[in-house]
Parts: C-alpha cells; structure tokens; sequence
C-alpha cells in the first residue's frame, strides 16, 4: 500500500462512514483519522496485502472508539468468553457485522431471562460479580446466559427472519362457541388489533419461541413477550418450554370454500325434500295460540327465526351423528367466567372483500341470546336471534347503515322491553344513545312507527314458556330433517379441516363446522326463490331478521 492509493478508496471509505453514522461531519472525521493510520502504516512500512479491507477495518475501530466516547460505556465482543473488554484488535467477521444499532436491536430481542443479564453486562458495564449479586444468582448461571445469549445474537446477525406478517399484516377474526368471560373475553384479548391477530396465526402451524415470533413480525422481543403472555393467560394461547403455540382452530380461504359447489348442488337439488318438512312444520307452528297474537310483521320474524333455527339444527345433526354429540358443558370453562371453544378465520393483507368474500351471505351466526333478569318488575326478559341474510339483529349494529352509536345486546333488550311496555321514560337511564338508534333499528326491522307515528316494537314477544315450546317444536322437526334428508348431505362431511399435529385441543366437531357452514341458508334461500317460504319479501328493502323477545312475568 502506497500514497497514492489512499485516494483510491477515498470515496468509498466515506461512503462507508455516512452508512454508519449519518452525518457528514463525523464521517469525514472517521475517514480523517482512518487516512492518518494509514499514512502512519506506510511511513512504517507495515505489509498490506488488501488495502480496501485494511481500511475498513481500521474505520471500524475508529467508529468504535467514537461509540465507546459518545455513550461512555465500554464495548464487548459478542464472542468473547468472561468478562473482557473488546480489544483493539477484534475479529474482521465481527467487524464486517457488528455495530451499535444491530446490537441493540438483538437485544432487544433476546427473551427477558437472557437480556437482563445481558442489557446489564453490556450497555451498563457490569461485571458478571455485580450481576450474580443483583439478581440473586451464581457467577456460572450468568455466565452461561451470557454465552446463551451471545450466541442467540450471533444467529440473530445472520438470519433474514422477517415473515410477511411483517410488512403485509394478515386480517383475524375470533369467534365461539359458548358463553365469552366477564370482561367479553377472548374477544377483548385481540379485537382488531393486528399485532395479536399476526402473533396467533403465525403461531398456527407449529410451536415457535417468542424470539421466532418477534423476528418474524419485525417487532423487539421485548415488547411481543407482554402480548404473548396475554393471549397465553387468556388461553388462546399455550406454552410448553420455552415455545407457544395458537391453541384454536384457524380457517383459511380453502378451509371456508372447499365445500361450496357441492354445497350449492346438493341445495338446489335437495332443498323441496327439506321443505316438505318444514311446511307440515310451520302449519303446527301457525297453530299455536302465541303465533295467532303476532302481527303480520312480527309473524314473519317468528316463521324467521323458526325455519332458520331448525333448518340449522337438522343439518348440523349430520356432524353430531358423526363425532358426537356436544353440549355446553362439554365447553372448557375459561378465566373470568367465561365457557367458549373459539374459532379463528384469517385473510391475507390484499384480500378483496367485496368480490372474493361473495359466500359470507350464506352464513348463520349461531343463535344469540341474551337474558336479563329482574328487571322492571319482571322475573326475566331474552331476546333471541339469528344474524342471517334474511335480517341482521345483533351484527347489525356494526352496519353503518344503521348505528350511529354502539349498543350492547343487554341494553337493545332493555331499550325493547321498556317501548314495549310503554315505559319510554327509561330510555335516557338505560342509555343517552337509544333515541338516536331509533331509526336504525326501524331500518333493521326491529321497531317501527305506527300510524300516528309512535315507535313500537315489531318483534315477536311471547311468554317464557311458549319460547320452550317453540324451541321443542323446532327440535321435532329438525329431527325429521335429519332422520329422512341426512343421507343426501353426508357427502359434505369429507374434507374436515386438517389441524397441525400438535393440536390436541380442539374439538373434533370444530374440523366439520366449514363443511356444512353455507348449505342450510342456501336451501332456504331456494325455497324463498321459488316461492314457497316469504314469496313477497325483498329482504335488502325490507328485512325479516330471525328474532323475538320472551318475557317471564
């Protein structure tokens, strides 16, 4: 290496220290005194054999002396064994890999029991004395995670971990069956919020650490080990060792479509048979003294809900015949009071709703129903119903259409009882908003105004007892469906959703749920097209939501 070769490598060498330090006045101070070594090497006549990575290292050295005075805290090799200072003389792997910024980074995302020591040991200088003093621990078992944690480190520089989850953030909605906790758990341990929808889909398929989950969502350990710890308390999801794993069912695109061409063959070709029964059915149910005290609107919601829920119940028997059947005490009882399975649906970051998600409209939200007891003089008062095409009761209120300010089920039940009962003056006390909803839950066919203009309900309202006769009614003939119908459907039971290998949890009549998941609505939509359930109705100008209110006096 000669003089004249110096300046050969001028530019790249400030190139090289704009990189890692930003900022012109520095950079050209590391060239500066990378320059002079240099000029001192030579005027020595030290032997060089590659000049270019001679400086670069020499830079380095001097960028690492600039650290060390900037944040005065020493610096340690990452590959150093003990307690030793980083010597002037480092490795040239080191040199090419490590600088302030990556070390922090793989800090940050080392798992608590190795950063501590290591935050400790290496941006605040103690020794591994002072260390085992402070927490408690002996010499050896700091010693040992500092080794651990060097070498998590040294992996961390050389693994491209980063998953798609972390630049293109997938969608997860969390659903279940049974009855959710005091505080609306699981649903509050994730609502939209992406980070907790990632965590849980990329800890789908196989148990993964917490440092693997940070990496793959682009986020320090230090701040996905709290999340993770939620989600593991609120048992979505489990830890074994050191990994976590999703500890649900999640469906994909395949799992939620596989179905629907045989679906919508067999409904087409099968639903009369079902109708068949459901007409001998409905001529019971118009019998009975309950339904002859509903007005025509309200009648229809009650032939609504019937034809929905046996419908459902006698083409979900198929998978009860196959597994088993289940009831909710068969349910795990969860923290907080809550008694779910839940279940997870993902969609990818370009997911195109409005064209690809065509299907959702042929689903049947399972029954929702929620009761209150004494209140306003009487023992118990439920509302009742199904989210389905025909009508929207409960997701309805995340329509925009129609809310304008969010209300739970329990205060759409009282704000129901109370107009019912001609107790307006207790909206205000139940909610500073129900006047506001008003008209939506006319849009929705929940109220309506009468013809001087006064709001009333336009749901079914029956008696406690006749809600049990009602349900018993509906038992008999979706019993009948399955005992005479079942056969044309099993075929749909053939491709259950495949779970990952280490999942033991869930329920095996979970794997069946997308199997028969569109089939029952389509069949009633079949007999609504041609005419023999609500011939008259458009649905979308005039919904007939699946619904009624039951009061206990």
């Amino acid at each position: 290496m000669n003089k004249n070769e110096l300046t050969e490598y001028a530019d790249y060498l400030l190139k090289t220290a704009m990189y890692k330090v930003n900022n012109i006045e520095e950079a050209q101070e590391l060239v500066q005194e990378t320059l002079m070594a240099a000029l001192i090497a030579i005027h020595q006549n030290k032997p060089v054999e590659n000049p270019k990575n001679w400086l670069v290292t020499v830079l380095n050295r001097k960028y690492y002396d600039m650290l060390r005075k900037k944040y005065r805290k020493g610096t340690v090799s990452i590959d150093m064994i003990g307690e030793i200072p980083l010597p002037d003389e480092i490795t040239e792997q080191i040199e090419r890999s490590e600088d302030a910024e990556n070390i922090r980074r793989c800090l940050a995302n080392l798992t608590g029991l190795y950063r501590q020591v290591m935050v400790r040991y290496y941006m605040h200088g103690e020794s591994v004395k002072q260390i085992a003093t402070a927490l408690g621990i002996p010499e050896n078992t700091v010693k040992s995670r500092l080794d651990t944690g060097r070498k998590h480190i040294r992996k961390d520089f050389t693994m491209e971990k980063y998953t798609k989850q972390s630049y293109e953030p997938e969608t997860l909605w969390v659903s279940i069956c049974g009855r959710e906790g005091l505080d609306n758990e699981p649903f509050s341990l994730v609502g939209d919020r992406k980070i907790e929808m990632n965590l849980l889909i990329l800890a789908y398929d196989k148990p993964i650490t917490i440092p693997e989950l940070a990496g793959a969502i682009g986020i320090s350990t230090t701040y996905i080990e709290p999340i993770v710890e939620k989600l593991v308390r609120g048992e979505l999801m489990k830890q074994v060792g050191d990994k976590v794993y999703t500890d649900f069912i999640i469906f994909d695109e395949k799992d939620r479509t596989i179905n629907l061409p045989l679906e919508k063959e067999l409904a087409e070709k099968y639903y009369k048979d079902v109708w068949n029964i459901m007409e001998r059915g409905f001529d019971e149910l118009h019998n009975q003294e309950y339904y002859k005290k509903q007005t025509p609107s309200a009648a229809r919601k009650l032939d609504s809900f019937f034809a929905v829920r046996t419908v459902l119940h006698g083409i979900n028997s198929l998978t009860e015949n196959k597994v088993g059947e289940w009831s909710f005490e068969d349910f795990t009882d969860r923290p907080n009071g809550g008694k779910w399975h839940a279940m997870g649906s993902r969609y990818p970051a370009d997911y195109n709703w409005s064209e690809t998600y065509w299907y959702k409209k042929y689903y049947i939200d399972g029954e929702y129903s929620v009761g209150i007891d004494n209140y306003e003089g009487v023992r118990e008062v439920t509302f009742s119903s199904y989210d389905t095409m025909l009508g929207m009761a409960y997701h309805g209120w995340g329509d925009i259409r129609y809310v304008k300010h969010s209300m739970d089920t329990i205060t759409l039940t009282k704000m129901l009882y109370a107009i019912y009962t001609g107790k307006e003056e207790l909206l205000p006390v139940i909610d500073s908003h129900c006047f506001d909803n008003i008209d939506g839950l006319i849009g929705l066919g929940i109220l309506k105004r009468d013809e001087s203009g006064k709001v009333i309900v336009d749901v079914p309202v029956i008696k406690m007892d006749d809600r049990w006769e009602l349900y018993k009614l509906s038992d008999k003939y979706h019993n009948e469906i399955s005992a005479q119908c079942g056969k044309q459907f099993e075929a749909l039971l053939e491709n259950p959703v495949k779970l990952p290998s280490h999942l033991k949890s869930v329920p095996e009549w979970h794997r069946y749920m997308q199997c028969l998941s569109h089939i029952k609505m389509m069949i009633i939509m079949n007999a609504h097209e041609n005419r023999l359930f609500l011939p008259d109705v458009d649905f979308e100008e005039a919904p007939v939501p699946a619904v009624f209110m039951a009061i206990n006096e």
